[in-house]
């Protein structure tokens, strides 16, 4: 689940008038560590155990340390954590760097990180124990338990329990309004669901797979509501103690001092990270406990075989890839029950990551050999390139794999581009970006282009090959098409079955006048104190898609069919993470609704008057700055941006200090319905 910690400030640039080209700016301040900070961190004393049987794992010993210091040292997680079961047994863990400098706190076995999207686990082990005992039925729909779920697009109902766990209900993808805070938010739920009333989804449920949080948000209120517990209390009767699981909680757990901080560029600690989605990415954990976890669920302990099996059924809709079957599919919760890689080499692997801003995490079974391998890091890091170097290492050590598993990469010789893709060429989309392909047919070349505010600029190349793939720098591609819709897949250069990479937008009669979103700008007015997430855009149209409107840029964008003169929505079926926006009439203006957020007109935005006292409604206060100068705040929340909406300052992520502005500014006052926000300008 993609979060943070600290206020994401999303703004996007509106300069000229052709296509209204945007910039997307993230401020993220948690990711690189002052590397003389990590050199000072990597000589501390991690905290290690390993078996009397060390001898047996010295390899995957040696290869785990050298892989996580790496990352360490390279200026990317400020520290981590591992841990290896075989047989039920913990034959290696280990602590590596500070979890807290300021404390000089190592990290060690009972240290908590955030894990992110390995959540998604829990709320799945949860409802296959309903199941299990007849509470709950996968392949009834989720209305059948959960009358307050609605929707006003009324396939809602077709939506099975299933569907929330292994991707195929095509909600939106991830509700991002009060998800990642500075401090839990208790109404979160109440958020999502009165959403959801006000939501369509993107395609029929059941055919598509394609990731999404909120599938597993609506499965803990479906765990909540069958089982007349909390969340909490329910993972802690039913889960937590059966595995013997003593340091994982929802959220961290309240007054621990033993968390593993994620350092900013500054050597200071980002805030910790609170992530109210618990099923889909809110639980705090160690890498002990979630070997612990894994050694349960393949013990029974956690489940009945019967439905351990299940969850490790591949489980993906049957128009998910356009022919074969996906690279690697989808179980009930697992992001991969059947990586084409390890098949090859006669191993069955099952696994789980977890990402947001400031943590990732892997929980990594191989249920054959009866071994779990977690990891917990805090910064950046990607987290299967370094499990992919311990499972390999450790499968050869115990004489599973050859030591060397390096495959023949296929001697196809280039060819032009057969006459039958050329029909391909056009544009493309997936997750937020807009590609454009062409195809040079004589010389056997496909150009990819990506949009930026410049226009469309060469980001990939790739050349056709006899073979029928186009051959890249480390991977291969392929024009297929099927379910009325062209798909750009992508293959590793040794394998077979591929992942979609993008696909083609469909054409609209642009029959609808857009004229209302055109040129516009927004920035966000319903922001809470504590939401990491701060929203201000643009909207917008191309001449190349008519009937769509956008929002964001950049490389990032939201792109949706106009359906009415005010209101879009999300079409795109494999896309993930898209959001419905509109237009709505609010006090007397025009406004823009982006899911749950709501944006006020720039151009409707009056002027910071001299000495303005500023007291808070029910929504923010947004004011446009007269003359250059200096602002902070005493007390309360400020967000500050440029005349051109990119992000300046947010004392929520970067202190009470103030900040230097231009005349033309943006300042949005920011705290709870009746605050009054002290300042100085």
């Amino acid at each position: 689940m993609t979060a943070t910690n600290l206020s994401i400030s999303i703004a996007f640039k509106m300069k000229g008038n052709r296509e209204m080209k945007r910039k997307l700016t993230l401020i993220c301040c948690c990711l690189l560590v002052v590397t003389i900070i990590l050199t000072t961190a990597a000589c501390t004393t991690s905290q290690t155990s390993i078996s009397k049987s060390s001898a047996d794992y010295e390899k995957t010993i040696t290869a785990t340390r050298t892989e996580i210091w790496k990352v360490i040292s390279g200026g990317g997680a400020s520290s981590a954590a591992v841990a290896i079961s075989d047989n039920g047994k913990i034959v290696y863990e280990e602590g590596f760097a500070l979890a807290n400098r300021t404390e000089a706190i190592p990290v060690d076995t009972n240290t908590q990180f955030n894990i992110g999207s390995v959540s998604k686990m829990f709320v799945t082990m949860a409802v296959l124990q309903l199941c299990q005992e007849g509470k709950l039925d996968l392949d009834q729909p989720v209305t059948a338990y959960l009358p307050e779920f609605t929707m006003k697009d009324e396939r809602y109902r077709q939506i099975t329990v299933r569907m929330l766990l292994n991707h195929t209900s095509e909600f939106g993808g991830t509700y991002s309004y009060a998800t990642m805070t500075t401090a839990p938010v208790a109404d979160y739920m109440g958020y999502f669901l009165e959403n959801l009333t006000e939501s369509s989804l993107k395609g029929d449920p059941g055919i598509i797979s394609i990731y999404c949080n909120d599938g597993f948000t609506l499965a803990q209120a479906l765990v909540e509501k069958v089982s007349s517990l909390s969340y909490s209390d329910y993972l802690s009767k039913n889960i937590l103690t059966r595995a013997g699981m003593n340091n994982t909680s929802c959220y961290f757990k309240e007054g621990n001092t033993n968390v593993a901080l994620n350092y900013k560029s500054d050597g200071t600690a980002a805030d910790l990270e609170y992530v109210n989605s618990l099923g889909a990415g809110g639980i705090a954990s160690n890498a002990q406990d979630l070997c612990k976890f894994g050694d349960a669920i393949l013990a029974g302990k956690i489940l009945d075989k019967q439905w351990v099996d299940e969850s490790f059924t591949a489980q993906y809709g049957s128009q998910s890839v356009p022919s074969g079957v996906p690279k690697s599919s989808y179980g009930l919760g697992w992001d991969s029950v059947n990586d084409e890689a390890y098949q090859k080499l006669g191993v069955r692997s099952i696994y789980k990551s977890g990402d947001t801003n400031e943590y990732h995490s892997m929980l990594y079974l191989l249920p054959d050999q009866n071994i779990t391998i977690a990891l917990t890091f805090s910064g950046p890091v990607d987290t299967t390139a370094v499990t992919d170097v311990i499972v390999k290492t450790l499968l050869a050590e115990k004489g599973v794999i050859p030591t060397e598993t390096a495959e023949t990469v296929p001697t196809a010789k280039p060819a032009p581009v057969p006459d039958n893709l050329i029909a391909y060429a056009g544009y493309y989309t997936l997750s937020g970006n807009i590609l454009k392909i062409d195809l040079n047919q004589a010389a056997g070349e496909m150009n990819i282009y990506s949009n930026s505010d410049t226009g469309f600029t060469l980001v990939d190349k790739a050349n056709y090959h006899d073979d029928g793939y186009f051959y890249g720098t480390d991977n291969r591609l392929t024009l297929e098409e099927n379910f009325g819709t062209k798909f750009l897949m992508e293959h590793t250069l040794t394998g077979i079955n591929g992942s979609i990479k993008a696909t083609m937008i469909p054409p609209l009669s642009g029959s609808i006048s857009p004229a209302q979103f055109v040129d516009k700008r927004w920035i966000t007015i319903n922001t809470l104190p504590d939401d990491t997430i701060f929203l201000a855009g643009s909207t917008w149209i191309m001449n190349e898609f008519p009937g769509y409107v956008l929002f964001g840029g950049g490389g990032y964008y939201l792109l949706n069919q106009l359906i009415d003169e005010r209101t879009t929505v999300p079409n795109l079926k494999y896309t993930r993470d898209t959001m419905e926006f509109k237009l709505i009439d609010e006090q007397g203006k025009t406004m823009l609704k982006v899911g749950s957020f709501k944006l006020i007109n720039a151009a409707d935005v009056l002027m910071l008057e001299n000495d303005e006292k500023i007291t808070l409604g029910d929504q923010n206060v947004c004011r446009k700055l007269p003359t250059d100068g200096f602002i902070k705040t005493s007390e309360g929340r400020i967000v500050v941006l440029s005349p051109s909406l990119e992000p300046i300052y947010d004392s929520l992520t970067n202190g009470s200090d103030g900040t230097a502005v231009t005349a033309g500014s943006y300042v949005v006052f920011i705290g709870n319905d009746g605050d009054t926000i002290l300042y100085e300008y």
